[in-house]
């Protein structure tokens, strides 16, 4: 990837989305949306040398509206980082095939930086077919990071036993005139699940626009889950 698409990526992570991995600002507050899925050292308790696999799905039941269907991988490489012992260098490659693309590398993090490839990649999907500009609609999610989202503690199966973990729902565009030209953007959920006992820390991420509908089936879901780590 060339050196102007990682600036723009990293940029996204840690200025337009106003959060940092790995900062104190949220350590005596455990249970926001910037402590859960930015501020924990994710990664520094991720062996060097490992790299933590992500199976990504999407379901869409116009392709020429919300994509084509797609499942394929994340991969995420964890590195020793050569100036801080404590944290790790990250290499991030997105997709196989003709639509691979990478991202790194990301020197001195602790946080997991592929929490943000979903919402991403749904800002752009929104550019796309709303117009705008993609930082409009990472400030709507940011602001429903900070003032609307649920967050609850959950219970989750992970290698054959419960752990304990956090679900963060939000729902950033209710209600917002500029998403007239496709309204059923409007009602575009976002789940994250986390939990400490996951390598990583991710277990889930969906991004889903429901059915227009009660009960009918939804018209676009992105899905990304935690696979299996390996070592390099």
């Amino acid at each position: 990837m060339k050196l102007n698409i990682v600036t723009r990526v990293l940029s996204v992570i840690t200025i337009v989305f106003g959060l940092t991995f790995a900062s104190s600002a949220f350590a005596t507050e455990p249970e926001t949306v910037a402590s859960l899925l930015f501020d924990k050292p994710y990664l520094t308790s991720v062996k060097p040398d490992t790299t933590l696999v992500y199976d990504f799905k999407r379901i869409s039941s116009d392709e020429q509206k919300y994509g084509q269907g797609l499942s394929d991988t994340i991969r995420l490489d964890v590195l020793k980082d050569e100036k801080d012992s404590s944290k790790r260098t990250a290499h991030l490659h997105i997709y196989s095939g003709p639509r691979a693309r990478n991202i790194g590398p990301i020197p001195q993090t602790s946080g997991n930086p592929a929490i943000m490839i979903l919402l991403e990649q749904d800002t752009y999907d929104f550019k796309r077919h709303l117009g705008g500009i993609p930082a409009y609609f990472r400030n709507k999610i940011r602001k429903a990071m900070r003032e609307s989202a649920k967050i609850e503690q959950t219970r989750i199966k992970h290698n054959g036993r419960e752990i304990s973990g956090h679900k963060i729902t939000l729902v950033p565009f209710t209600g917002d005139p500029n998403m007239q030209r496709v309204p059923e953007y409007q009602n575009t959920i976002y789940e994250f699940v986390v939990s400490d006992e996951v390598p990583g820390g991710i277990v889930s991420i969906s991004s889903t626009i429901p059915g227009t509908q009660s009960g009918s089936a939804v018209l676009r879901k992105q899905y990304m889950s935690f696979n299996s780590q390996e070592a390099k």
